[in-house]
């Protein structure tokens, strides 16, 4: 990670263009080696875009492993909170010019080790990291971000297990493991 910022400026721009791309003639946006000549735009990166649109959330769609190169994760993650987030009709060329693009680059995750709900809330509300609860077939993720909507520890871990479809009681009992990230997230200019 750790991107200076004409690199999140050119990062936010392919997000934009390939946005753009999809909305003009149903082309996807490939990045290439020519445009982002840097070998850290080519690792592989779990990212997130996330879209707004006049302060409200309109799509956010990331790999939370790093599986593809930072470029090629962009331009599909931006499609896909655009067009494909199941919480959102898709965007509208209409739209295009309202929206406000968010990236956030993500660490790796790491299990976090705790004994009780109290421990685990502690640690959590020391932090405030990126958190990604697991139980079986069972899994969400909340960004760092998230934090500002939900400040209190115990009404985030309680939303983060509605979002996994998970009863608020699995917090308390065996077989949750919980992961923490870091990002880095940086957004376009926008009222």
């Amino acid at each position: 990670m750790s991107m200076n910022e004409h690199e999140h400026l050119q990062l936010l721009l392919l997000a934009r263009e390939s946005i753009r791309m999809r909305l003009l003639d149903a082309r996807e946006l490939r990045p290439t080696r020519q445009e982002f000549p840097d070998d850290k735009f080519w690792q592989d990166q779990g990212v997130f875009v996330t879209l707004t649109e006049h302060g409200e959330l309109r799509g956010c769609i990331g790999t939370i492993m790093p599986v593809s190169p930072l470029v090629q994760a962009i331009a599909s993650n931006a499609l896909s909170a655009a067009f494909g987030d199941p919480r959102f009709e898709p965007v509208e060329e209409a739209e295009f010019g309202d929206l406000c693009i968010e990236i956030s680059l993500l660490s790796v995750p790491a299990e976090l080790a705790f004994s009780t709900l109290a421990e685990l809330e502690s640690k959590l509300a020391a932090t405030h990291p990126g958190v990604i609860l697991h139980r079986g077939i069972y899994q969400a993720t909340f960004l760092p971000q998230v934090w500002e909507q939900l400040p209190d520890v115990h009404g985030f871990l309680e939303a983060l297990c509605h979002k996994a479809g998970l009863h608020k009681a699995s917090l308390s009992q065996p077989g949750l493991s919980v992961f923490t990230y870091e990002v880095e997230a940086f957004s376009e200019d926008c009222p």
